[in-house]
């Protein structure tokens, strides 16, 4: 704790433009590289794109099992001394360890920078926005040393055992269906155990409840959206589109351009349209399920089909 009253003090007499540039690196940033991630998966490498897409939905998954598990209280709720900066605050959701940004941050700018490890000054590049983006967590007071430091060994293991099955898919392509079957299985088990599992209901000295388990579960149906709507799509891609690369690099490009305004108009709207009449935590469920199985079948369904009328 002493590490981050240290931050918090340093916070707090530094400009205000520092705070918002680790905003920024938190929050927009990590979505710009998931978008990335999306963009190798249609127009760069299909293979290590759907490494990458699905081994951040995998590590955001494993981190909410680990979260729900240990139940360990945000900082400023473990010491009210402690203060979350406010650009940070209504995206510090769940419990705090470990970190959920920054397993993502290993997730994408970890498996852009080994599809890429060739280039050492690029993959030395994706190192920093991982360390970057875990300070940020700090600096902002969303987490605690140890929450970030557990999250990037946790979601190095998840990589590598992606990274395994990616290997495995290539000797076995036949297999992709009990891969996807077991995935979205294992999935929806793992809902329902953090969903009827007893959680720690603390009170303050108002009677108030601290943390409300409710609350704590939001973060996990979002993992489960992102798995099942990632392993879906991926697999109907496989069977019932499997896009080529083989293309013009003029088409390449406008399917990256398009592909890139569309997915950020997808996740706006689909949260807006999906929390209107779906129940919480159900809405992020849904969401997140139709962004995923967006990104890997229904975008490139569409550009394959627009592609093939246009070459006829």
């Amino acid at each position: 704790m002493d590490y981050l009253f240290a931050l918090q003090s340093l916070r707090e007499i530094s400009p205000e433009f520092i705070t918002y540039f680790f905003v920024f690196v938190s929050e927009y940033l990590l979505k710009g590289a998931l978008v990335a991630s999306g963009i190798v998966f249609w127009c760069c490498d299909k293979r290590e794109g759907s490494a990458i897409l699905l081994g951040y939905a995998g590590t955001y998954q494993v981190n909410q099992i680990i979260k729900n598990i240990a139940c360990v209280y945000r900082p400023w709720i473990i010491d009210s001394r402690l203060h979350v900066a406010s650009g940070a605050a209504e995206t510090a959701t769940g419990y705090s360890f470990p970190s959920g940004h920054t397993v993502t941050a290993v997730a994408s700018y970890g498996g852009i920078g080994v599809w890429q490890k060739k280039r050492k000054w690029f993959l030395g590049l994706m190192i920093f926005a991982i360390i970057l983006t875990a300070f940020s967590r700090n600096w902002l007071g969303a987490h605690t040393l140890s929450d970030v430091i557990v999250a990037v060994i946790e979601a190095g293991v998840v990589l590598v055992v992606i990274n395994l099955l990616k290997l495995y898919m290539a000797n076995h392509p036949e297999k992709d269906t009990i891969i996807m079957i077991f995935g979205i299985a294992f999935t929806i088990i793992m809902l329902f155990v953090m969903e009827f599992k007893s959680y720690p209901v603390d009170y303050d000295a108002a009677g108030n409840v601290i943390c409300e388990p409710f609350l704590m579960l939001k973060d996990c149906y979002t993992a489960a959206g992102m798995m099942t709507g990632g392993l879906l799509g991926w697999w109907l891609e496989r069977h019932f589109v499997n896009f080529s690369m083989q293309v013009s690099k003029k088409t390449l490009i406008w399917r990256g351009v398009i592909g890139t305004a569309s997915f950020g108009l997808v996740y706006l709207l689909s949260g807006l349209i999906f929390s209107a009449f779906i129940p919480a935590h159900f809405d992020h469920l849904v969401k997140y399920f139709f962004v995923f199985f967006y990104v890997f079948y229904i975008y490139p369904l569409c550009f394959t089909a627009v592609e093939k009328k246009i070459n006829k």
